[in-house]
């Protein structure tokens, strides 16, 4: 896997089927510096398309991100020197690393942020990812909180899970 590291943007090009990459890049009025002011956004992009926004409806801020899905053991490593746009940024980074070399097991990302970029990477058109993203449907849905059942009911996942199962 490559990858292509600045400080305002993590690309992380696939070599394992998918022509497009996924990167989440820091969008807004001037630099990373802006974000924790309010000034931009953090965006999970896959092939160009934006799929992940921070801040958005489903995540308010980018600390209260930190605090719901960044490691605390992370946090203590990293928190020294960097603003939390650059925690968030390094965070996630890792994560969707976690996520991709875990076959897109959504226990490894966020439930907000996988289930999101599952949908958007089945579109691609791999029954790889149709197979995966049905299967990490119904699985987070039987074995997952009250929290992520909800979510999972609400944005309309269970909808989407074919007669193929």
């Amino acid at each position: 896997m490559k990858e292509e590291i600045k400080l305002n943007c993590v690309s992380i090009k696939r070599s394992n089927g998918i022509d497009d990459h996924i990167s989440i890049k820091i969008k807004g009025k001037d630099n990373i510096n802006d974000l924790h002011e309010g000034n931009s956004k953090l965006v999970i992009y896959i092939g160009g398309d934006p799929v992940v926004i921070i801040p958005s409806i489903n995540f308010p801020s980018i600390e209260d991100v930190i605090e719901e899905i960044i490691d605390k053991s992370f946090l203590s490593i990293y928190q020294k020197g960097m603003n939390p746009a650059q925690i968030l940024l390094k965070g996630l980074d890792l994560d969707i690393r976690a996520w991709s070399k875990n076959n897109y097991d959504s226990h490894f990302l966020y439930f907000k942020i996988s289930f999101p970029l599952l949908k958007c990477l089945k579109e691609v058109g791999e029954t790889k990812f149709q197979i995966v993203f049905q299967q990490e449907i119904l699985k987070r849905y039987a074995t997952s909180s009250l929290q992520v059942k909800k979510y999972l009911e609400h944005e309309g996942y269970l909808k989407l899970i074919s007669d193929f199962f």
